[in-house]
């Protein structure tokens, strides 16, 4: 009998703990919010608000360096870095990752330039194709994204507008081939970038 409570205890407990729900910070954040609101505590309310954003603005990174290609064959890619847009910029954020090739000189940085309003002005000032034919650049199209492609000697520049607030950038340099930069972009999970904004 004391065997069977033991084991009937056991299974509760297990069963309880199986049931316990993980920690979520944003809703715990959102909670506090509102307690610290209701109390008349405005301060505490904003900063727990705030908290509440970094949990979502964590995620969203998370979601878009997912979406970061590995490196091209006969390529090596460096570890990928996360710096804000200074506010004379426009503010927001961009995701940044370097490839270089194993054996020879060339390099391109690829850059995602997210929750920036500068992004919406960039795509105003190139709106269609002829309008960006005038700025120097040659428009083509990666499967149903418009790229506006610009070489300068041994230098190109690849702009992939994805959305109002996302932009996609490859500086190809030493040589690196507009082939090399539209190779990097096919390989870039475009739709779930896009889900990311």
């Amino acid at each position: 009998m004391r065997n069977s409570l033991f084991t009937t205890f056991l299974l509760m407990s297990s069963a309880l703990m199986a049931e316990t729900p993980k920690p979520e910070p944003f809703e715990d954040a959102l909670r506090e919010a509102v307690k610290q609101y209701r109390a008349g505590r405005i301060e505490e309310a904003r900063a727990a608000m705030d908290k509440a954003k970094g949990v979502l603005d964590q995620q969203q990174a998370t979601l878009i360096k997912s979406t970061l290609p590995d490196a091209p064959d006969g390529w090596k890619a460096e570890s990928i870095k996360t710096e804000d847009v200074p506010a004379l910029m426009g503010g927001g954020r961009v995701m940044k990752r370097s490839y270089l090739q194993k054996d020879g000189a060339k390099e391109m940085l690829l850059e995602v330039i997210y929750d920036s309003p500068t992004v919406k002005l960039i795509i105003g000032l190139v709106a269609n194709d002829v309008v960006a034919e005038s700025q120097g650049f040659k428009v083509k199209r990666v499967g149903g994204d418009r790229a506006l492609i610009k070489q300068n000697g041994e230098s190109i520049e690849v702009n992939l507008p994805l959305d109002e607030r996302i932009l996609v950038k490859i500086t190809g340099n030493h040589g690196a081939t507009e082939e090399d930069a539209l190779k990097l972009i096919r390989d870039l999970d475009r739709k779930v970038l896009k889900e990311a904004k």
